[in-house]
């Protein structure tokens, strides 16, 4: 079977609460709390926080590869990387050109199809569309002239390398001196994995209609930035069970709709730049923390950092900010959980060339004991 019994589509209650293993996350948790805050403290001194949302997205290239060989991990991480960078920078030529808000949505979705389709065929992780509709979406609502898109060409891979720099710091280490001597930290190696065609070409259609969907009703409804919309939109598609990709719906609603109450309440402090930077470093910290055992309460942290990066900018009407995400996440939610409803059977039908459920079951017990070549 996949995640949960295919069969079943409704999730349990409790799957919302369930909190898997720490799998020490320390270590990758504070590798990419300092690729993420290193490059803000550096545009703080140079007078430049405007191009901090540039920095972000470039630095999130340190998120993927956790748990891989040092290698591997890098290899992982310059691929997204370029990636995002790419978001980044069309995100600002779209926004200097003064592209109308339907066609920043229209090019955010196709973005969110192709990015998932990548994601699937390259087996990124974490996978999925999340961080390139995320960014791609900012800097393309965000005000922007031909300085705004020359500083993104630069910042962003700048941040980029920062974040490989970061990632491959541990090979001064001796345990990581000792792993990269090792095959395995040595060979980029991927095992091999059939891939359902199917389930991969329908979740890469459901992210593009999903978002494009939830953002067309967010401009629609004159909602201030849309792609809130359509990142909820695309982050429950990730997974092979319906039931398991309810329960990450679950987890964004509800983990926004507590973040945005933890983000008011650190906006009402009123913080100066150096400590809203430190605020960042935290909560980003603890969402790296809490990711992989359970999605809601990462955005109890993430959601704060989202909206603390307007209050970079200058003053801002928290109860405004606060409320239209909580909106913004209710639509996107809404549209994906319908489509992930109606396409049930025809994901839950494996394609020709994929494992069976008896198949995958059996491939999983096996590679417990001999992992594959």
């Amino acid at each position: 079977m996949t995640d949960t019994a295919p069969s079943r589509i409704l999730p349990r209650p409790g799957d919302l609460f369930r909190l898997g293993p720490h799998d020490s996350a320390h270590l990758p948790a504070a590798r990419v709390a300092v690729s993420v805050v290193a490059p803000l403290v550096v545009l703080a001194l140079l007078g430049h926080l405007e191009w901090a949302p540039y920095a972000t997205f470039g630095a999130f290239a340190s998120a993927f590869g956790r748990g891989l060989p040092l290698l591997q991990r890098l290899g992982m991480q310059l691929e997204a990387g370029a990636g995002l960078v790419a978001c980044v920078v069309l995100g600002a030529a779209l926004s200097s050109l003064s592209t109308p808000d339907p066609g920043l949505v229209v090019v955010v979705a196709i973005v969110a199809g192709l990015a998932s389709l990548v994601s699937d065929l390259r087996r990124w992780s974490p996978p999925g569309p999340l961080f390139f509709v995320f960014g791609l979406g900012v800097c393309a609502f965000l005000p922007a002239d031909g300085a705004a898109v020359a500083a993104a060409s630069v910042v962003a891979p700048a941040s980029l390398a920062l974040a490989l720099l970061a990632s491959g710091a541990a090979a001064l280490t001796p345990s990581g001196r000792r792993a990269l001597a090792s095959e395995t930290g040595r060979i980029r190696r991927r095992a091999p994995r059939l891939l359902d065609r199917r389930r991969t070409l329908v979740h890469a259609g459901i992210c593009l209609l999903a978002s494009l969907v939830a953002g067309l009703i967010s401009v629609a409804a004159g909602f201030e930035n849309p792609y809130w919309a359509m990142v909820s939109a695309v982050v429950p598609v990730v997974g092979s069970a319906t039931a398991t990709q309810l329960v990450r719906a679950g987890h964004r609603l509800l983990g926004t709709l507590a973040g945005v109450v933890v983000a008011a309440g650190l906006l009402a402090l009123q913080p100066s730049t150096p400590w809203l930077i430190v605020a960042f470093g935290v909560l980003q910290f603890a969402a790296e923390l809490a990711v992989m055992r359970n999605y809601g309460l990462t955005l109890l942290f993430v959601t704060p950092m989202a909206l603390g990066m307007s209050a970079l900018a200058g003053p801002v009407d928290i109860g405004e900010l606060v409320v239209w995400r909580g909106v913004d996440t209710l639509v996107g939610v809404g549209v994906v959980v319908v489509l992930l409803l109606a396409t049930h059977r025809l994901r839950t039908r494996v394609s020709p060339g994929a494992p069976s459920p008896a198949g995958r079951r059996a491939t999983t017990r096996r590679g417990r004991r001999h992992p594959a070549r």
